[in-house]
């Protein structure tokens, strides 16, 4: 098995063992381990733009949520024991457990993979998919369907803002904007609609 099938088989194991009494929830096992996949991708994608080391960056974006169901979530612990255990170098484990553990920074990330890490998760969390997961687990109430518009458009309203953190590479700004626009032109589009509903309704 290559590099990748050992991590992608190790990641998928570990969240289906730590997640499965969540095993039927939308955000289960499942989901962590195929937003792992396309974090992954997105990792690769942007290496390849900023002439980052495509191996280390797509092993990152793997690992970088393998912890997720654990009491105490420490993927770059996990992560490192994987990777001992499995007898990479030490010099690629320094530089993914470094990638994984200050991905998270908001913009304070020092090294090129851990900015390409973080850019690549900042994708996938604003991604089509997201958007489709967040449609299919809106509450029917009107007052408890408004409550959650409002809360995921405060969170784009803060990406776009930057306080979610600085958007690294040129790939990933030009993808952001689109998918941004698109969440905001949506999210406003159904608080509209809640409205002429509520207005029709007296």
């Amino acid at each position: 098995m290559d590099l990748f099938g050992r991590i992608s088989s190790f990641v998928k194991t570990r969240l289906s063992e730590t997640g499965k009494e969540r095993a039927a929830s939308p955000v289960g096992p499942s989901y962590v381990f195929e937003h792992s996949l396309r974090v992954a991708f997105w990792c690769w994608r942007l290496a390849l733009e900023t002439h980052a080391d495509v191996s280390t960056c797509a092993a990152a974006g793997l690992l970088h949520a393998v912890s997720h169901f654990e009491p105490d979530p420490r993927s770059t612990e996990t992560a490192r024991k994987f990777m001992e255990k499995e007898g990479f170098k030490k010099e690629f484990m320094d530089i993914v457990a470094y990638a994984i553990e200050n991905h998270a920074r908001q913009g304070k990330s020092e090294t090129l993979e851990s900015r390409i890490l973080e850019d690549a998760d900042k994708i996938d969390r604003f991604g089509y998919l997201r958007l489709m997961l967040f449609v299919k687990t809106l509450p029917e109430s009107f007052a408890h369907l408004e409550e959650s518009v409002h809360s995921l458009l405060a969170e784009v309203e803060k990406l776009e803002k930057g306080e979610e953190g600085v958007i690294w590479t040129s790939m990933a700004k030009a993808r952001m904007q689109t998918q941004v626009g698109l969440y905001e032109n949506f999210l406003r589009g159904l608080l509209e609609e809640i409205d002429n509903t509520r207005t029709t309704m007296g």
